[in-house]
This record gives structure tokens, sequence and C-alpha cells, in this order.
């Protein structure tokens, strides 16, 4: 007789599970973004600098797991594209916009890209000035 009984509370604990687990899975992700910074960059534009970048993808809803960009070569292309940007004399708000919209041409699962430069001071300005650029597909 407890087999029987016993076979009647399986049942219903399994459905409990599963309805437990699809609860889970319906969530409804409302942001899924990568956020980091790079600190203290010394950069040859409009003569030597010093810099903060901090840096924001935002993905698409539908992004695959293997879909996401891989942090440290996203962290290299900046990094790359910054020591190559072709125009040293450039202000800091199209060369803050080249790169953003580099970064969105390279990677399809991204649906919008923050960057935002920190100018430190230097003897010539002795402020902190700033950038920011949003592009969005």
């Amino acid at each position: 007789m407890k087999t029987k009984s016993l076979r009647l509370v399986l049942p219903a604990l399994f459905v409990l599970l599963l309805t437990s687990a699809f609860r889970v899975s319906a969530a409804t992700v409302t942001e899924d973004a990568l956020l980091f910074a790079i600190e203290k960059f010394p950069i040859e534009h409009q003569g030597p600098q010093v810099i903060d970048l901090k840096v924001r993808l935002d993905y698409a809803p539908d992004i695959g797991g293997k879909e996401y960009p891989d942090f440290e070569e996203v962290y290299t292309k900046l990094i790359t594209w910054m020591k190559t940007y072709p125009n040293e004399t450039d202000y800091w708000e199209p060369f803050n916009r080249a790169l953003a919209v580099k970064l969105l041409e390279a990677y399809p699962k991204v649906t919008s890209v923050t960057l935002e430069i920190v100018v430190h001071p230097t003897f010539g300005i002795q402020y902190p000035h700033s950038s920011r650029v949003t592009t969005k597909r």
C-alpha cells in the first residue's frame, strides 16, 4: 500500500518541479550588457594624454550563448584601434564616435555601444574633460 501512495505523490512532485522550471525559463531578461573600463591608458592623441575609457555593449534579446563576444577580444581591438587611429589631431568626440561605430560593426549581436572617454588633466589643460557617445543599430 505504501508503494501505491508513493506513486501518486511522485507525479505530483514532478508536475511541481516542471512548473517551477517553466516559471524560471519564462523570465524576461530586460538588460543584457558587457561593461568594463580601461583606466589610466596612455595615448598619443592631441599630444601625450592619459584617458579612462568606460565601455558598454548592449546585446540583442535573441543572442545565443556562443554569440557573446569574448571580452579579451573586445579589449584588444579597442586598444589596437586607439593606438592606430589615423588622425591624432581630431577632437575627442570624432575619435570616440569612430571607436563606437567600429565596435558596433564588429559584433552583429551588439545593438548599442556606449563609450565614455575621460581625459586626465595635463600641463596644457589642467582639468579633466570627457566625451560620451552612444551608437545604436
